[in-house]
């Protein structure tokens, strides 16, 4: 044990390191206003005689948004959603499997990035991590292949992007389509391309991300088939006219069953199975807005992280975030691991003291340290009745039983993960802050070992 004193803890009713609030989440300002106020504007200005083309189903910001968007990725298609989950949906409706189906992706995300799997009656089937990365492991993406695999979800985690190489190469040999999980990876970059832009569809959420439209999502892609698909799923399955990098629509936008007096084609209304999961004007121009913000909001992340990584890599027990050679990380969250037997104290307990001294960021382990497949929605088949399914006994490939799912690299891991969720807003003192904060609490508890 060290013989060195350190400074009482919050937690154990010393002084606080921090004690005036930090800044906003998200920087908004007179830019959204106005561009809200466009769209509040119009609805006053709605003509009911008049549908196509006015009033607050008129999508003209979400076309704006759109093009904007798509143009960033360099993709030809944009389909406008409200949430990410719907996007992953509306990707999985969009390449169209039968029920039963499996879909390979990462049980480390939030909920939202598997739950389209099963509501288009599919099967998640759950790979293994990289250990440095905590991405899917590529590897075990092969093992998990059967035939009745028919899509790869690549979910870049945390902001840092995926293996795309390696994935790439099993979609070539496989012939099966990838999707590009990118709710958490803004801007990021493997090998200096964008993530969302290497696959066959891109997904992003705009719901509390660097980009944020208070609710929202979108699919990007330059398959001109899919994207078609994708956007009369989220417009209650109705068929739709491509229009090139300005997103893809239904006449009058969303839903032209809500007007009796449509002159869209009969033949073009209820064509298939589809969901209601359009995007509003309202979100789109807050996202215009927001847009103008983004790259310095991403700068300001990544920056926030290079300042924290020079601290935590010095912290006994802690290991910074890794972020592969020639790659860009984004940065949702700045993820670390921590080693209780080095650090003293687990990731729980550290964010929690840490959280004490005035830094409320501070998150200790990722989705509880279990990974989805351990939660009641998949241990228990809690879905439709008492069916479980999709879950069902599958000829070819066995029982979905997520009980006997055991996955040893992430098992390890995720306990001993903790992140800072970072605000657009950060300066450098506040960084300081959190990272003195992060230093205090480490420097106490390693003493006692």
């Amino acid at each position: 044990m060290s013989g060195k004193s350190f400074e009482k803890l919050a937690i154990h009713g010393g002084p606080k390191l921090r004690n005036k609030p930090f800044g906003p989440r998200w920087i908004f300002g007179q830019e959204e206003k106005d561009q809200l106020l466009e769209v509040i504007d119009e609805v006053i200005d709605f003509d009911f005689d008049n549908l196509n083309g006015h009033g607050w189903r008129s999508r003209k910001k979400v076309e704006e948004f759109c093009d904007v968007f798509a143009s960033r990725h360099n993709m030809r298609y944009a389909v406008p959603t409200n949430s990410a989950t719907s996007a992953i949906h509306a990707a999985i409706a969009a390449i169209d499997p039968e029920p039963g189906s499996e879909v390979i992706t990462t049980p480390v995300t939030d909920t939202g990035g598997v739950l389209g799997i099963m509501l288009q009656n599919c099967v998640p089937v759950f790979a293994d991590s990289d250990p440095l990365t905590m991405n899917i492991d590529s590897d075990d993406i092969e093992r998990k292949i059967t035939k009745k695999t028919v899509a790869i979800i690549a979910t870049h985690i945390f902001g840092n992007p995926c293996d795309m190489d390696r994935i790439l190469k099993i979609k070539e040999k496989y012939q099966i389509p990838i999707i590009e999980d990118c709710s958490q990876s803004h801007l990021a970059q493997y090998q200096g391309k964008l993530v969302g832009t290497l696959g066959d569809i891109g997904i992003w959420s705009l719901g509390g991300k660097t980009l944020s439209t208070g609710q929202g999502g979108m699919l990007l892609t330059n398959s001109e088939k899919l994207a078609t698909r994708a956007s009369g799923f989220v417009s209650k399955g109705v068929s739709v006219q491509t229009k090139n990098r300005v997103g893809v629509d239904s006449p009058y936008g969303s839903a032209p069953a809500l007007r009796s007096t449509s002159t869209a084609p009969r033949s073009n209304y209820c064509s298939f199975l589809g969901g209601f999961y359009a995007m509003t004007d309202l979100e789109a121009a807050v996202g215009l807005a927001q847009y103008q913000k983004w790259d310095e909001a991403t700068r300001v992340r990544i920056r926030t992280a290079e300042l924290l990584s020079e601290t935590v890599e010095n912290m006994p027990g802690f290991t910074p975030p890794y972020v592969r050679n020639g790659d860009v990380h984004s940065y949702y969250v700045y993820p670390y691991k921590v080693d209780p037997k080095e650090a003293g104290i687990t990731s729980d307990e550290f964010s929690k003291a840490v959280r004490e001294e005035g830094i409320p960021d501070c998150f200790g382990t990722y989705l509880d340290g279990k990974a989805l497949y351990k939660y009641p929605l998949f241990s228990d088949g809690k879905t439709y009745g008492n069916s479980s399914y999709p879950f069902n006994p599958d000829v070819d490939s066995g029982e979905k039983n997520y009980q006997n799912t055991s996955l040893p690299v992430i098992e390890k891991e995720l306990p001993n993960t903790g992140s800072i969720l970072l605000r657009n807003s950060y300066t450098e003192s506040d960084v300081m802050d959190i990272a003195n904060a992060m230093k205090k609490v480490s420097n106490y508890f390693a003493s006692k070992i």
